[in-house]
């Protein structure tokens, strides 16, 4: 099958997708500059991967501006904070995420989180995405999203087969979890990938890359459960602490600084993590 055949078509995304509150939020979030991306299950249905995701995922730029940015846009909204980090550069740099809610005018509950440093995405990445940004609208890139979809629910995997779709087919074979795009991309892509995976599909062996793929799946969500592991043991001290804030004391402006008096006190600004490896697609 030629490359022609197989590549999938670039798509413009912005403004295809009916807007919600969430896609709202990173427009005002953006309003001063580029300091937030929008990610995890809303980037997922802004690509049309799914239809709606109840919670708000970001990519916060890991200054103390952009901190005190997003915290005066939820401070404008009454948000409050949930377990979690707070929002600050030197609890971000290690890798904790921070998370809060409000009610918006229809009384829905609207929960935001935030990191600066997603798991499995290099660094680069984001500084690259932040650098090229040119609209209030900002989405985090496919590729990086992929990675940052690699967790312990199997759910995801179906998620980043159908993310995969949407890359260029020589980016695609190194991320795809879909076994019969494998063997279809395989014999015009194959060549040079290290991947098992692809190896199988290049021998035309669909039951060797099934189990590959599994394999593969399996590594990425034990590596998953591993890195939070250790960040729940080093966060419970804080988060027994936290637990014992009044709802009063846990809503902004006020609660900022009470949050991180007590992550100055109990949480770790970093959790140290075995060093992960990309091993499964070059």
């Amino acid at each position: 099958m030629s490359g022609e055949t197989l590549h999938c078509e670039a798509h413009d995304y912005n403004g295809a997708v009916a807007a919600n509150v969430y896609f709202d939020l990173t427009r005002a979030f953006n309003e001063r500059g580029p300091i937030v991306a929008l990610a995890s299950g809303q980037a997922v249905v802004h690509y049309r991967v799914a239809i709606m995701s109840k919670d708000g995922d970001w990519v916060i730029r890991e200054t103390t501006e952009a901190c005190g940015s997003v915290l005066d846009v939820l401070t404008a909204r009454g948000a409050s904070y949930r377990p979690g980090a707070p929002l600050d550069p030197r609890w971000l740099a290690g890798g904790w995420s921070s998370h809060f809610e409000f009610s918006d005018d229809k009384q829905r509950r609207v929960r935001c989180d935030f990191v600066s440093r997603p798991p499995r995405v290099e660094p680069v990445a984001i500084e690259r995405l932040f650098a090229s940004a040119r609209d209030p609208f900002l989405v985090i890139d496919l590729e990086s999203l992929i990675r940052m979809k690699r967790t312990q629910r199997a759910k995801d995997y179906a998620v980043i087969g159908e993310l995969a779709t949407r890359l260029p087919p020589e980016r695609e074979i190194l991320v795809t979890t879909d076994a019969e795009r494998l063997l279809q991309l395989a014999p015009s892509y194959g060549a040079g990938v290290r991947r098992p995976s692809v190896g199988a599909a290049r021998a035309g062996d669909r039951d060797a890359v099934v189990v590959a793929l599994a394999r593969e799946q399996d590594r990425h969500q034990q590596r998953d459960r591993t890195r939070l592991d250790a960040y729940a043991v080093a966060a419970k001290p804080y988060l027994e602490a936290f637990a014992q804030l009044s709802a009063a004391d846990r809503r902004l402006p006020g609660a900022h600084e009470r949050v991180a008096s007590l992550a100055e006190r109990l949480l770790p600004p970093r959790v140290e993590l075995e060093e992960e490896s990309d091993d499964d697609a070059q």
